[in-house]
């Protein structure tokens, strides 16, 4: 009896140490996102990047025993910065897409968000080639609406019109430059619709359901070759949705529906 406890003790003093260890293995983990999306990532009047990934990855540094430094980066450059080791992890709305999966890996998943047209409230259009034959839809560089919109819709006759931010979308959107912008539907809610010059706009058509790209989750991105920081921020996601922390976050962000928290991780 007194070996066993005496063997319980000491593995419980190896496990409390390696923990330990490995907290201290991140001290600080460096963070790039576009500082331009609400509700994920935005500037507060303070000049401060905050949002629901802002959230999200101070609880998973909290978490590693690790300061979280943020950098505010065009969403395009994300992925060249993480392999250029300019920062650490990719934290920015990003779809953990094949194609990027073969540059760099992802965390596990943690949400799925839909993806709505807005258009002026006298339109009627669904995100199909057929019903935007003809009109000009603008989406953000580098992201899987632009892949989306690309591939399935500018081959119909769409005329697909990039932009390095959604900002810069409903600037165009508002003055009638384009028929339609595409993108997260919470992004359209805070970054445009709650907006003077959103008023006359909606969200418009179905959710694209049938775009395997569009459906995936959004990861954090991990430059590879990191698995040890991987790991350590994989666990704190697993973690983070056992004990609620994941829910309760997303639930101060978004409406039920809006944000789909997966059932179970890998």
């Amino acid at each position: 009896m007194k070996k066993n406890l005496l063997r319980f003790l000491a593995l419980a003093i190896f496990s409390t140490a390696t923990a330990t260890a490995a907290a201290q293995d991140f001290t600080e983990i460096r963070i790039a996102t576009e500082a331009g999306y609400p509700p994920f990532e935005y500037l507060n009047p303070s000049g401060e990047i905050v949002g629901y990934n802002i959230e999200i990855g101070n609880e998973i540094c909290k978490r590693l025993q690790a300061e979280c430094v943020w950098v505010d980066q065009s969403f395009d450059s994300l992925i060249p910065g993480l392999q250029a080791r300019k920062f650490d992890l990719a934290h920015s709305t990003m779809t953990a897409t094949d194609a990027r999966r073969k540059v760099i890996d992802f965390s596990a998943p943690l949400y799925v968000v839909a993806s709505r047209l807005v258009a002026n409230k006298d339109k009627t259009l669904e995100p199909t080639a057929d019903s935007l034959k003809g009109l000009r839809i603008g989406v953000q560089q580098g992201t899987t609406m632009e892949a989306h919109a690309r591939k399935e819709w500018a081959p119909n006759g769409v005329e697909v019109v990039a932009y390095p931010s959604y900002t810069n979308a409903y600037i165009d959107l508002a003055s009638g430059r384009i028929d339609a912008s595409f993108q997260e539907a919470p992004n359209a809610v805070q970054g445009f619709l709650t907006k003077p010059e959103g008023a006359n706009f909606t969200l418009m058509g179905d959710t694209v359901k049938d775009s395997a790209i569009l459906n995936e989750p959004i990861a954090i991105g991990v430059r590879k070759g990191n698995k040890k920081l991987k790991d350590a921020v994989d666990q704190a996601i697993l973690d983070m949705q056992a004990d609620g922390t994941l829910a309760a976050i997303t639930a101060k962000y978004f409406e039920p529906g809006n944000v789909e928290l997966p059932s179970t991780q890998p």
